[in-house]
């Protein structure tokens, strides 16, 4: 007999967020990238329900949760928000969040300005090019793609094509079709919203070693050197080592055991705290 989830609308920081939850124990909060939908992480938090509270939700203006009127924009700090009230509308607190891509900054904001909410923190490659010597020439070959895509093909076009570009042509099979559909969906939200929004985001290392709940990195293998060279620098601020998993940027989407293989020792040990 399966675990069962409970999908619901919650109200936090202002705005309405779609949120799906399974499972008891140590409760793990999973946060989206770019395209900002539950569905990157629902097959490993399923994975994960078997023994602890795992909870995926739609971040604000994404798929199953409401635009809020006249939302034009938005920022890291905003988006931390969002999850600080979702963990306390939930009951969740102290949760373990964790973030990849675009959600990476969110969790770590989450954790420099909610760290009460926060009982350990799992990031992997974070979308903070702002700390890297030469933001705009790490970030030429993604802008490229998607300046050349978006005249013929539109937003959910570009969209599309930076998926590929971030992981390989087979990403798509991957993805359960109604995922991705809401995904592509996001594209004006993405690209219009968010990416001005998210991109000038730069902790203060001074914020980041003062942190005291467990922090962990991961690092994708193969993902693109850009990737590499932020972990890099956030594990030196850190002082810690990233763990690698296999695979692409997105390597939950084909291997999500290997995501929740990943997580499950480090909420294990979080229960035994």
């Amino acid at each position: 007999m399966g675990t069962r989830k409970i999908a619901a609308f919650a109200v936090a920081n202002g705005t309405t967020l779609y949120c799906e939850k399974a499972g008891a124990g140590t409760p793990v909060l999973f946060v989206a990238g770019s395209t900002g939908d539950a569905g990157n992480f629902t097959r490993s938090a399923d994975l994960l329900a078997d023994e602890f509270t795992a909870v995926t939700y739609d971040r604000r203006g994404n798929s199953r949760s409401p635009r809020p009127a006249g939302w034009t924009t938005t920022s890291v700090s905003e988006q931390a928000d969002d999850v600080a009230g979702l963990i306390e509308a939930l009951d969740l607190s102290p949760a373990a969040a964790f973030g990849a891509s675009a959600g990476g900054p969110i969790v770590l904001d989450l954790m420099i300005r909610h760290p009460r909410l926060v009982r350990a923190g799992i990031v992997q490659e974070p979308s903070i090019f702002s700390v890297l010597p030469d933001p705009a020439a790490a970030l030429a070959p993604r802008r490229a793609l998607i300046e050349a895509a978006l005249p013929t093909k539109g937003p959910r076009g570009a969209v599309a094509d930076l998926m590929r570009f971030l992981n390989d042509d087979k990403v798509f099979a991957a993805i359960p079709p109604d995922v991705l559909e809401r995904m592509l969906g996001n594209a004006d939200t993405i690209l219009n919203i968010e990416a001005p929004g998210f991109a000038g985001w730069r902790p203060k290392a001074e914020d980041l070693r003062t942190l005291r709940m467990p922090i962990t990195l991961l690092v994708a293998a193969e993902t693109l050197p850009v990737y590499k060279q932020v972990t890099r620098w956030l594990a030196e601020q850190l002082n810690i080592e990233p763990v690698t998993v296999p695979g692409f940027h997105g390597f939950y989407y084909y291997r999500p055991q290997d995501l929740a293989d990943v997580l499950r020792p480090i909420l294990r040990s979080l229960a035994q705290t």
